[in-house]
């Protein structure tokens, strides 16, 4: 292989979310304190309370959740490029493109919620009030992307199970994996309507969808490696 080539191949497996799962949930953990997410009970002076004392760990984890979440601009590319595999003989790879698009939509989502973290917090002094409103609508808006998000794993898992031609790319319990991960991501909507264990801080609202989504992120790095690397090999005895 040339080194253009083995360049573009490491560039895919770290876009494999090595990057943006730790740049990403490093920022709202460790740094910000984002996670656990604070109660919908709060008003807007305890949420400064909670988080003014370290106003500059907030910001710096924003900072870095935020170029985390660009990650999924590259992620996207690679998942279609692998997606496309799977479409080999279409003569429309429909799937591709509407995968390419959910996660270009979806890439924008995760970036949402720490732009908006970002002007609540901006000013110490901000009204209480509007410190509440801003963190009611990241935390909503953060557990209600789902749409796009399921839309790339509905992607992936459905270009695999009508896949026509060429090498299996995934094993099929990964496909239906995706499907039952784009479900288990729908959970958050709930929080708009109830409170409790359906609420963003709750067992069902966050835990289930963002619990059982860091698993699946690694199950998922694991499974485009080995994706990639069969790729690479049979690219090598294609030209041998």
């Amino acid at each position: 292989m040339t080194p253009s080539q083995i360049a573009h191949e490491r560039l895919q497996l770290w876009a494999c979310g090595i990057g943006f799962g730790l740049l990403f949930f490093g920022g709202l953990m460790p740094l910000s304190g984002f996670i656990p997410p604070p109660s919908p009970q709060l008003s807007g002076a305890e949420l400064m309370a909670k988080f003014g004392p370290h106003l500059t760990g907030v910001k710096a984890g924003i900072v870095m959740g935020l170029l985390g979440a660009c990650l999924l601009v590259p992620w996207s590319a690679m998942v279609a490029l692998q997606v496309a595999r799977m479409e080999q003989g279409r003569r429309y790879p429909l799937w591709t493109m509407f995968c390419f698009g959910a996660g270009i939509v979806n890439a924008v989502a995760f970036i949402l919620p720490f732009i908006f973290w970002a002007g609540a917090f901006y000013r110490p002094d901000r009204s209480p009030e509007l410190v509440q409103l801003i963190n009611d609508m990241t935390w909503i808006e953060f557990l209600l992307f789902f749409p796009t998000f399921s839309m790339q794993l509905i992607c992936v898992g459905m270009a695999g199970l009508t896949q026509r031609q060429g090498p299996k790319v995934f094993p099929r319990w990964f496909l239906f994996l995706n499907l039952w991960m784009a479900l288990l991501g729908s959970t958050g909507i709930l929080a708009i309507f109830f409170s409790g264990p359906f609420a963003w801080n709750g067992a069902i609202g966050f835990y289930l969808p963002v619990g059982s989504y860091v698993p699946f992120l690694l199950i998922t790095y694991v499974q485009f490696y080995k994706a990639i690397v069969a790729e690479k090999h049979c690219y090598q005895g294609a030209s041998a």
